[in-house]
């Protein structure tokens, strides 16, 4: 039996013989099947064959790799999805698909043995947005007209600013305004790790998001934040976010 049952789809065959050929090279004794169309890849993985990762470029006429995937998601595939690009572009909308990683082309064999090893030794991936296993301790103490309230980290949405005002918009969907500037506030949410600045007004805890569609930001509470032009690594640093949560979790 082979150590690991891989398939590949790309419409580019050329491509597809280089990635056979980088699996191997990797010490891999795989069972690789090749696929130049999603239509038929989609048709063999209904079969309900073992499939322990699927290889797919994004590029690709007629069905591209984001849309295939997310017709293996609908027909119930539960195996791991690697995608193969040679822009980023499309970061952010393979982790909506659940994708388990996205390599950015030329891949190496050292790229290709790395994950392939830790695919096959790592127990099967949570992909929940919440990674509640992951959720840091601490907030911020804040003082309002009427109270004295420590905002923990885990309860804020995103926190925007508004003439000298600061909200703390929660996952619940209240707020808390108290008088600040974002720039007070920053040295603390950075620190946690989980917050990113979208917007010269905005600061989103990533863990929040629901989901990134062009520069819109949908939030778990139920409202939209946005992305601006000044603000183009933040979709970068979400993904990162992402995957890293992914990978901590099954360590």
């Amino acid at each position: 039996m082979a150590d690991i049952n891989v398939l590949i789809c790309d419409d580019i065959r050329n491509e597809a013989l280089k990635l056979e050929k980088l699996i191997k090279q990797a010490g891999f004794d795989a069972d690789i099947r090749y696929f130049e169309k999603g239509s038929d890849l989609l048709e063999y993985i209904k079969t309900g064959a073992r499939i322990d990762v699927c290889f797919l470029d994004i590029i690709m006429p007629e069905m591209n790799g984001i849309e295939l995937a997310k017709n293996m998601r609908d027909a119930n595939f539960k195996g791991k999805i690697v995608f193969l690009t040679s822009s980023n572009d499309y970061g952010v909308e393979s982790y909506q698909v659940k994708a388990y990683f996205y390599l950015l082309k030329p891949v190496s064999k050292e790229d290709i043995k790395r994950l392939l090893d830790e695919i096959k030794y790592a127990p099967p991936a949570d992909n929940s947005l919440k990674r509640q296993s992951q959720l840091k301790q601490g907030g911020i103490k804040v003082e309002t007209r009427n109270m004295t309230r420590l905002i923990t980290f885990n309860e804020i949405s995103y926190v925007e600013v508004i003439n000298k005002n600061v909200f703390f918009r929660l996952l619940d969907g209240s707020d808390i305004v108290i008088f600040a500037s974002l720039s007070e506030l920053m040295p603390q949410l950075i620190a946690d790790g989980r917050f990113a600045q979208c917007h010269r007004s905005f600061v989103v805890n990533m863990d929040a998001i629901m989901q990134i569609s062009g520069k819109e930001i949908f939030l778990q509470c139920g409202r939209k934040t946005f992305i601006s032009r000044g603000y183009k690594e933040f979709s970068n640093q979400y993904l990162k976010h992402i995957f890293d949560g992914e990978k901590n979790l099954k360590k």
